[in-house]
């Protein structure tokens, strides 16, 4: 409180760290207001159209939109360069792009930190390298690789706040040096000599029920990187006659077909039907992969599944001209497959959008689409994509839209009730962005470290102008501010209380 004297009589006027006033407020899947909001302790603690308070800090958002912070739900830090590193740069890049938290994925094997072992001792060693390198909040989901990391996902979840788990279906039988070799994956590239197959994803699920059922609140997911290995051996080598006439994506693509997501997708969700396991379906790349979820849906109705698109399947198709630049996976579709998952999204069949992001360089992708890294970055332009595309241009309510990144993302990844929404008592995570800012992408004035981007030339609208994480300011005027300040997320309920 804060007393000043009129005459006689004190009056006290309360106190508040920071006040936002003038902005239109958007409320997730709600509506949007003009109101004012106020900030203490890093919590939002006052929400109305005139609040009668003094700050410490005052920020005009006349003319601008304020949406809960980003949830950027899919995030590769530290997969091509040191993790903490890539933790500062990526970060950075987030918030620029009014993301205020990154959930990453891990495991361990090659790339990260290449190493094999029990989560108990290399996810104290991520954690580690994590701490101060972040300027948003950050948490994991990691992989379970080994028996040892399936027996660990009790802990995982209890100890760690873990609540998102991870399989690659794809690695049964995974390309390595251009070629797919049979029985390599798990001693060249998972580091292990345990089986990773079918049976360990079954394993996972039936660990990731038995934890839930210890937990009244807990509700651990499994995240399903969804493309058959040996349906992608089979037509990569009858694409290896005849793919003289394709561009490098559109070869990429015929190579890793939307049959072997379709087929993937089925495997896992009648695994996750017999289990009973929560399912989140990543990265769904084509009309046929999202036409698939939608018959699952009609034959498992009773299956807790939450379906994902990226803003690269969404804004890229075939016809990009960034060659092997544009290699990730699943790959980049045709138009028609984008088109898709718009009309996925206006009708409420995709849950989440994200950005897989995942830094790379000119160098490390090379000039062969077979052997070049796969992914890019893309965290930065996850709000104006969708803001342009989806709002701008496709007339998809902006509730709806913002809802896809915030609080859809919080409450399929133990983030409901702190963070994905804009109510009292939430944590201050905050993203002023003005509808009206048009941008053409260049990779030169974008935060990530990466040396080139797929989405260069787009005109996009919609720019984060202010990114405030617990009540601080971290981006504003064009800037990233002071030091890093993010906080691991223990997504356990006992640790948002």
């Amino acid at each position: 409180m804060k007393r000043i004297l009129f005459g006689s009589l004190p009056v006290i006027f309360p106190m508040a760290d920071l006040l936002i006033k003038n902005g239109n407020v958007v409320f997730p899947g709600r509506g949007v207001i003009r109101a004012e909001i106020a900030v203490d302790n890093g919590k939002i603690s006052q929400i109305g159209t005139r609040l009668e308070l003094k700050a410490e800090e005052t920020l005009d958002a006349k003319g601008k939109h304020i949406f809960p912070g980003i949830i950027d739900s899919h995030f590769h830090v530290g997969i091509y360069r040191p993790l903490d590193q890539d933790a500062l740069s990526e970060s950075a890049s987030a918030v620029a792009g009014g993301v205020t938290t990154i959930l990453s994925y891990f495991r361990t094997g090659r790339n990260y930190l290449n190493q094999s072992g029990p989560y108990e001792t290399i996810f104290n060693k991520v954690l580690e390298l994590s701490r101060d390198k972040f300027y948003s909040d950050y948490g994991y989901n990691l992989a379970p690789v080994t028996r040892t990391h399936v027996k660990e996902i009790p802990m995982l979840a209890s100890d760690y706040g873990v609540t998102t788990f991870k399989y690659y279906m794809f690695y049964r039988g995974l390309v390595l040096k251009g070629e797919f070799k049979k029985g390599a994956v798990e001693k060249e590239y998972l580091l292990s000599d345990d089986p990773y197959d079918l049976g360990h994803l079954l394993n996972i699920m039936n660990a990731i029920v038995e934890s839930n059922k210890k937990s009244s609140t807990q509700s651990a997911r499994l995240s399903i990187h969804a493309e058959d290995a040996e349906l992608i051996r089979a037509t990569r080598d009858e694409l290896n006659q005849k793919s003289n006439d394709l561009s490098p994506l559109e070869a990429y693509s015929r190579s890793r077909p939307p049959a072997s997501e379709r087929l993937a997708l089925i495997q896992a969700a009648e695994l996750a039907n017999v289990t009973g396991c929560p399912v989140n379906f990543l990265h769904i790349s084509s009309e046929t992969a999202l036409s698939t979820i939608q018959e699952l849906s009609s034959r498992y109705p009773n299956l807790d599944k939450m379906t994902e698109v990226t803003v690269h399947h969404l804004m890229l198709s075939e016809e990009t001209d960034c060659g092997v630049l544009g290699k990730v996976n699943p790959p980049i579709r045709t138009s028609k497959d984008s088109e898709a998952l718009w009309k996925g999204i206006s009708e409420y069949r995709v849950h989440t959008v994200a950005s897989d992001h995942a830094c790379v360089t000119r160098e490390q992708k090379g000039e062969d689409i077979w052997t070049a890294e796969p992914g890019f970055a893309g965290t930065e332009l996850l709000l104006p994509s969708l803001i342009t595309e989806g709002y701008l241009v496709r007339k998809i309510p902006l509730e709806h839209v913002i809802q896809l990144v915030t609080s859809n993302p919080a409450k399929y990844h133990g983030l409901a009730g702190r963070k994905g929404d804009i109510a009292v008592g939430y944590d201050a995570d905050l993203t002023i962005c003005d509808l009206e800012q048009k941008k053409t992408v260049d990779h030169k004035n974008l935060h990530s470290a990466q040396d080139f981007s797929p989405f260069d030339g787009l005109e996009l609208s919609g720019w984060a102008t202010t990114t405030i994480v617990r009540g601080n300011i971290v981006y504003n005027d064009a800037k990233v501010k002071g030091n890093p300040l993010g906080r691991y997320l223990n997504r356990s309920p006992q640790a948002a209380m």
